[in-house]
């Protein structure tokens, strides 16, 4: 990340882009720079989260996955052989 919290001369914190050169955040309290870096991590997870969605629903899995991608028979296998039963039938939707 190319981002520093930076302490201000009257105590309030700043946040620097390295990439910009610039300030991007600035007179922030401790809570606000929290608050804005839990923003900027749900943003990037949904960002992830919607690529990942995108390859699998075009039958494209190994795009996120790679040579770990499995079929919903293997996960099912592995899911019975750890001791559990979420995989007996999916779940039909109406």
């Amino acid at each position: 990340m190319g981002q520093q919290i930076i302490k201000q001369p009257d105590g309030k914190l700043a946040v620097f882009s390295t990439v910009v050169d610039a300030f991007i955040v600035i007179d922030a309290t401790p809570e606000e720079i929290l608050d804005w870096r839990a923003e900027e991590a749900a943003n990037e997870a949904r960002r992830t989260a919607q690529r990942h969605l995108d390859h699998v629903l075009a039958d494209e899995p190994e795009r996120s996955y790679f040579q770990f991608t499995m079929t919903w028979e293997e996960a099912s296998q592995k899911d019975r052989e750890n001791g559990y039963q979420h995989s007996e039938q999916p779940s039909e939707q109406s």
